[in-house]
């Protein structure tokens, strides 16, 4: 069987410029969405986070604004995230780190806290090269593309020239806080040698590139974990019949 590594920030709070800080944590949608698609496609689904500690959710995630105004959706959203157990209690990621091989893929959802613990974590960098190793797919979303810059091998990037995508810099201008972060993703990925592609604001958008897969936006998520969902039974050599939906 199949094993997807999905790994959460466990930063509850993002500095910005002088003293003030604001919510972080994932973002409900982009790991609740992927979640059920690698269920429903029968991989077995593990949650990870830095020392193994309960992942914070950020609550403005499951505020109806971010899901058409319609609040049974954001109701729904929220039912279905708290019947993931896994987010509460995970596995810690730097003893994953020093010993897993055999995961087919790992997915980084985001929200802001990636950026302020994953992205200079040596455990995230050892398991994208363990993954990457073993011919695996990488998939990371919205702000959860912070976790890739910690993937190095010395002082180069892995993922330099690689074409990908993440929360837009319109996106982000959206947010009143958007002057004030302690950086912007889009510009860190760039600066480090990414190709980035973005659709607009709040469009769905999925770039892939070898064995990296990445999502623009919260609406992005589905079609990403979809993508995976259906590379990762390919590479389990099921025939096309056995694959079912996301092979056709």
């Amino acid at each position: 069987m199949v094993k997807v590594l999905i790994v959460l920030t466990a930063a509850s709070e993002l500095p910005l410029a002088g003293s003030e800080v604001v919510p972080a944590g994932f973002w409900a949608q982009e790991l609740v969405i992927p979640h059920h698609i690698f269920m429903e496609h029968g991989f077995e689904v593990h949650i990870a986070t830095p020392r193994g500690k309960p992942a914070p959710l950020d609550l403005v995630s499951l505020d109806p604004q971010y899901h058409g105004n319609d609040v049974g959706r954001a109701l729904n959203l929220k039912e279905q995230l708290f019947e993931i157990e896994a987010w509460q209690a995970p596995l810690s990621l730097e003893r994953l780190a020093l010993s897993t091989t055999d995961y087919g893929a790992v997915f980084f959802p985001g929200g802001y806290g990636p950026m302020v613990d994953l992205v200079n974590s040596g455990s995230t960098g050892n398991i994208i090269k363990r993954v990457l190793a073993k011919d695996g797919l990488i998939g990371a979303v919205c702000h959860g593309q912070a976790t890739l810059l910690a993937a190095r091998h010395e002082t180069q990037w892995l993922f330099a020239g690689y074409r990908m995508t993440c929360f837009s810099p319109e996106e982000e201008k959206a947010n009143d806080f958007a002057l004030q972060l302690p950086w912007l993703l889009a510009d860190r990925l760039k600066n480090e040698g990414a190709e980035l592609s973005f659709a607009a604001p709040g469009l769905e958008h999925v770039v892939i590139d070898r064995q990296l897969y990445t999502g623009q936006n919260p609406a992005s998520a589905g079609k990403l974990a979809w993508e995976m969902a259906r590379k990762l039974k390919k590479l389990s050599a099921l025939d096309k019949a056995a694959c079912g939906v996301p092979c056709d």
